[in-house]
């Protein structure tokens, strides 16, 4: 897998520590909330636009990931949210995905799992999202991902085979791809 970088998110007291950033609920975390936040510099969103955001406009599928790889941006972008008091999180992200690359530094950090979310935009997770409703047989860790490639790749087969079997877009379509995720610290 390909370090990608960091995704920066609003913290929510959720059993649920993966990709998903949506926010469109309480029980959902937003991914790069500054983009949302009033009277913010407007330097954030238009740095996220050119740099991070790039998958719905200038690649292919399966070719980017939206993820930060500039740690002087990420430490702005932190700062910007301490002196908010907006509580957040911080996603290192790996993928099979070559691009953006992160030359990663030394953080402390703790592994939460493998998620299967869209490589930009909110991230929708079909983790999140399915497991509990569609796919109950499978067993999520404490963090509510899978605990390691393989399970998350049973998971996959098993969605596939779904699809085949019921209707068109019972299932959430879209540019899909396994993360493995951490929690880092600075």
């Amino acid at each position: 897998m390909f370090v990608n970088g960091l995704v920066v998110q609003k913290y929510v007291d959720n059993s649920y520590k993966g990709i998903d950033g949506s926010g469109f609920s309480y029980n959902t975390a937003q991914n790069w909330f500054l983009n949302f936040e009033d009277e913010v510099p407007a330097f954030f969103e238009c740095y996220y636009n050119e740099y991070i955001d790039k998958t719905f406009y200038d690649f292919d599928e399966h070719t980017w990931i939206a993820a930060c790889n500039d740690m002087n941006y990420i430490r702005k972008y932190v700062a910007e949210a301490e002196k908010r008091n907006i509580k957040y999180r911080l996603l290192l992200c790996e993928t099979d995905i070559p691009d953006p690359k992160f030359d990663c530094p030394d953080f402390k950090k703790i592994f939460l799992g493998y998620d299967y979310a869209y490589a930009a935009g909110d991230n929708y997770s079909a983790v999140y999202n399915e497991i509990p409703f569609v796919f109950t047989q499978f067993q999520l860790n404490q963090y509510g991902l899978f605990q390691t490639r393989e399970e998350i790749e049973e998971y996959i087969v098993a969605r596939e085979k779904f699809k085949l079997t019921h209707p068109p877009l019972t299932l959430e379509e879209g540019d899909f791809v396994v993360f493995k995720l951490h929690e880092v610290f600075l």
